[in-house]
């Protein structure tokens, strides 16, 4: 499919890292086709929020949890049309490189892998707020406590746990962890042990929107357009978003 967007400028997106691993494909693909060049940037869903809720930020598009973009455009800083859909994210598990992953898929499981794990691993985001209250429900709060240790990103918990011992277990989206599947150059690189028990998944709807401050409309408006198409959901899903 090919795009043709009369004078486009380049466009800047700024997502979230749960849908970066499956929109940087994207970005090439409509880059391809329509001949738009497109910058990618990330950070933290909640301080991509704040900076526009603050005006602080560059970008024509941004990726972020559906609720996010609903409020942003109750404020009026993102057009309420159109909004791609882009599937959720939930929560899983993983191991460096070299070890057998464990079973996670039930509660007992889970319960077991935290008690034999030399490490456990989360993040500070929210997602890791949760596990951390989890963990507590199940009774493994001092257990844990001497063998835990929490990252600022998702990204920084793989980074650690693709050089940690093989029996040190870390949690975080899906879509991060699949981006470390394969390394990163003189990083090392993780196993995915599965998803968390479906008594305890979140799994977050994201969506991919258009700034109201957007210097190039008919641009932003093609790429979420291309976002929607079967080519992109295809990336999004084999990054790990469902």
């Amino acid at each position: 499919m090919v795009i043709a967007v009369k004078g486009a400028a380049d466009l800047h997106v700024l997502s979230a890292g749960s849908t970066l691993h499956g929109l940087r494909p994207c970005t090439a693909a409509f880059t391809l086709a329509t001949a738009i060049p497109v910058s990618v940037a990330t950070d933290h869903a909640h301080t991509i929020q704040d900076e526009v809720f603050r005006s602080a930020v560059d970008a024509d598009v941004i990726l972020l949890p559906v609720d996010m973009v609903a409020a942003l455009a109750a404020a009026g800083l993102v057009a309420r049309e159109p909004v791609a859909a882009l599937g959720h994210v939930g929560i899983g598990g993983a191991v460096p490189a070299a070890a057998p992953p464990p079973d996670i898929s039930t509660m007992e499981k889970l319960s077991s892998a935290l008690l034999s794990a030399s490490g456990v691993l989360l993040t500070h985001a929210p997602t890791g707020d949760h596990l951390l209250e989890v963990i507590d429900r199940l009774g493994l709060t001092g257990a844990v406590a001497g063998k835990l240790r929490r990252f600022g990103t998702a990204t920084q918990l793989a980074a650690h746990l693709a050089t940690s011992p093989p029996n040190t277990i870390g949690f975080a989206p899906e879509t991060e962890i699949r981006g470390w599947q394969h390394g990163n150059p003189g990083q090392g690189h993780v196993t995915w042990a599965g998803p968390v028990p479906d008594e305890i998944q979140i799994a977050l709807p994201y969506a991919a929107a258009m700034l109201t401050t957007t210097r190039a409309p008919e641009a932003a408006r093609a790429l979420l357009e291309f976002l929607s198409t079967a080519e992109a959901r295809n990336h999004f899903q084999a990054s790990g978003v469902r």
